[in-house]
């Protein structure tokens, strides 16, 4: 039951915690205002809103350490979630108590962040890691999130500019789509990167499904999407796919030839992966899409050294400056040649020497690469799968499965995906791939990829 004491010329308020131990708090200059501060304690313990005074002034850090090994996540999020943690989020309040926390100083440092050269999008996703930290604190330690936003706070044009400039993703039309997966087997030698890439534009796969596809998942008529694999320092690691969303998808015709093909040609579909832990990638599974080498496509590797080039028509700047795609003019898209530093404008030309110079005879035409799409990324490929499917009027149960989605509410009960919405869709997929192909052939008749060439062959036929 709630009381006071009389401490002095002042009182003391007393009650039972939830633990069932004493409470106390001193400082109030009646016995009527110490008495009601103890009763609304106990309201507080009974409705669940209740803050241990003492708890309030753990520290930031201490908290952190009994929170972040209580999640449950997967491995990437939690290896993102110590990084902003370990270099944005303690050094900024670690050592202070949460019940010290407050809107204001929690603004300043993600300003602060700003400021300190951090993008806009990486201060507001160290501040969302914050509030999501301080939220799971209430009731016990605190008993509002300083760290949460209010709604409708901050700069409206801002907001609008962002949402502008991610509605503006950019995604490729069939015909691109096709030219830079050529392109991308013409860098990289090899007809595997082809069908991977058109699997990706024409299924809408994310680039760590299509990593962790497996030469079984291959059906007729249809493609399982049970598993996905990502890098994780170093390793891959192998899980369900985001969400949840295994899922089956139709094949167009088209598409489960080439896998087939493709199947039947590589040398191996075992990894060169090295483990002993289930979780991560072992070398005893198999995968449809590996490496010249045996191994996994590091994503990062890839858009530099393959899907960079074929898009844009430039080796990205890295150790080097940023070089034109260099090829032989006499075929299409061209036998790559070594490539050499582009000349400034204003600039006299002067003719490369050394090894690579006698690569690249005098007699050869030398012709560099158009951009086909600057900026195309693997999960642009996700973003043109979703606007053909729109432009052809999919029914969108079909298009919320297929790209691993849910629908809202009332809608996912009775939406049913029949048998004619599926046959559509193919249906859709196969002319526009047959488009494709016969723009392509307009272009030129041959390629120097094989698969390519192969196909256009049997286009004129």
């Amino acid at each position: 039951m709630a009381f006071a004491e009389k401490r002095g010329n002042l009182y003391r308020a007393r009650w039972r915690g939830p633990s069932g131990k004493l409470e106390s708090k001193p400082g109030f200059p009646t016995k009527r205002d110490a008495e009601n501060y103890a009763k609304d304690q106990e309201a507080a313990i009974r409705g669940g809103t209740y803050v241990d005074p003492r708890a309030g002034q753990t520290t930031l850090t201490e908290w952190v350490n009994r929170w972040f090994p209580a999640q449950d996540l997967e491995p990437s999020t939690l290896a993102d979630y110590r990084n902003r943690i370990e270099v944005r989020i303690l050094p900024a309040f670690g050592d202070c108590p949460l019940a010290s926390l407050t809107e204001e100083a929690i603004a300043v440092w993600e300003m602060g962040l700003v400021k300190d050269g951090y993008a806009r999008s990486t201060a507001r996703a160290a501040r969302t890691l914050l509030a999501t930290i301080l939220g799971d604190a209430i009731p016990r330690y605190i008993q509002a999130n300083p760290a949460a936003r209010r709604r409708g706070k901050g700069r409206k044009g801002r907001r609008r500019v962002e949402r502008l400039e991610r509605s503006e993703k950019v995604w490729p039309s069939p015909l691109q789509a096709l030219l830079v997966a050529e392109r991308c087997a013409a860098l990289s030698g090899h007809d595997a990167e082809f069908v991977m890439m058109v699997t990706a534009a024409y299924t809408g796969m994310r680039w760590s499904e299509l990593s962790g596809l497996a030469p079984q998942d291959v059906r007729d008529g249809a493609l399982n999407v049970h598993w996905k694999l990502y890098e994780l320092d170093g390793r891959f690691y192998r899980g369900r796919p985001k969400d949840g969303s295994v899922r089956t998808l139709d094949l167009p015709p088209f598409l489960q030839r080439l896998l087939v093909d493709h199947l039947r040609s590589v040398p191996t579909t075992r990894c060169t992966c090295h483990g002993t832990s289930a979780q991560w990638c072992d070398g005893t599974s198999e995968y449809a899409f590996l490496g010249p080498r045996g191994g996994h496509h590091r994503r990062s590797t890839f858009s530099r050294r393959v899907l960079r080039p074929a898009a844009d028509g430039w080796y990205p700047k890295g150790r080097k400056p940023a070089m034109p795609v260099l090829v032989d003019a006499a075929n299409h898209p061209g036998i790559l040649l070594t490539p050499w530093p582009a000349v400034e404008p204003g600039d006299p030309y002067t003719p490369p020497r050394g090894r690579g110079r006698r690569l690249i005879p005098d007699e050869t035409p030398l012709a560099s690469w158009l951009p086909v799409l600057r900026g195309l990324t693997p999960h642009g490929l996700r973003h043109g799968h979703q606007t053909w499917m729109d432009e052809a009027d999919v029914a969108r149960a079909v298009k919320t499965e297929r790209m691993g989605h849910e629908l809202p509410g009332m809608q996912a009960i009775y939406s049913h995906i029949s048998p004619t919405m599926r046959d559509h869709l193919v249906t859709v997929l196969e002319r526009l791939w047959s488009r494709s192909l016969a723009d392509r052939a307009r272009m030129h008749p041959s390629s120097t990829v094989p698969i390519v060439d192969r196909l256009l062959a049997a286009t004129a036929r």
